[in-house]
């Protein structure tokens, strides 16, 4: 090959491979901090996340704790904590679903109480967010998904929530009904999947309460409850996110089991490695 030819050829190479990536840059993964205002002078800060540019449904994501500071930004980079929910986002968004993990609002400074995961006001937060990503990100679909104290935001919102587009509720690590003051299960008629770790040490989500759990939905169109085995030792105290509690080291089972109730499949009782 000349130098002519080989100047052309170098140059037709750089040519596609910067054309690839622009379009990678385009039709690929998207993570932002979105602020909506819900209420006069609250503002919530929601981290979205998306693998392509039509996600088929959105997974609004309850972490636990206080709800507070799970994801930031840093050096132009995005943090996550250690909470399964956050842990997971990234995986569920390549799944091909809209990722939105919820921060508490603003005018929760110190987090979100179990008052208020149960009041109007976190109702009147969450319908103006499903509005939102509704018409900004396009989804008709919407799925609540929360975890230990998440899962309290998740149920009650699905009990007052009248919204024909939440297509179903998960629960992970859930807090048992006795813990769950003010929701009332029996307004529940969404499909639920209740994923727990069979043995969860937290005092406050012992395995007993998910199958509790369970029986009272009775207005539910369907609940799966799914038990989790196996894991590796805990590097965290039996509440907190990298124990049994937070599905440490059984993460992909947990994943796949929503990814696969998510797509109509059936789950099974048992999955753990």
């Amino acid at each position: 090959m000349n130098k002519h030819l080989s100047w052309i050829y170098t140059a037709a190479v750089v040519w596609l491979i910067s054309l690839t990536l622009t379009f990678s840059a385009v039709a690929g993964s998207y993570e932002a901090i979105e602020i909506v205002p819900t209420r006069p002078d609250v503002t919530v800060r929601l981290l979205v996340i998306k693998a392509n540019s039509k996600p088929s449904a959105a997974l609004i994501l309850f972490p636990g704790a206080d709800g507070a500071k799970h994801f930031g930004e840093k050096d132009g980079r995005f943090w996550v904590s250690n909470n399964f929910l956050m842990r997971s986002a990234r995986d569920l968004a390549a799944a091909g679903y809209l990722v939105v993990a919820v921060d508490a609002p603003s005018d929760q400074s110190c987090g979100m109480s179990d008052q208020f995961r149960t009041s109007p006001q976190h109702a009147k937060d969450v319908r103006k967010i499903m509005a939102y990503l509704k018409e900004k990100h396009r989804v008709a679909s919407l799925y609540l998904v929360g975890t230990s104290k998440g899962s309290i935001s998740a149920a009650y919102l699905a009990s007052v929530l009248d919204e024909p587009s939440i297509e179903g509720v998960i629960l992970t690590a859930v807090y048992s009904p006795a813990e769950l003051g003010g929701i009332d299960f029996s307004e529940i008629d969404d499909p639920v999947l209740i994923v727990h770790h069979v043995y969860d040490e937290c005092r406050v989500t012992p395995f007993h309460g998910a199958v509790d759990l369970k029986e009272r939905l009775t207005e539910s169109s369907g609940v799966d409850l799914v038990g989790v085995t196996g894991g590796i030792p805990p590097a965290s105290g039996p509440c907190n996110a990298l124990s049994r509690h937070g599905f440490y080291g059984v993460e992909q089972p947990v994943i796949r089991v929503i990814k696969d109730w998510i797509s109509g499949k059936p789950v099974p009782e048992r999955i753990g490695k």
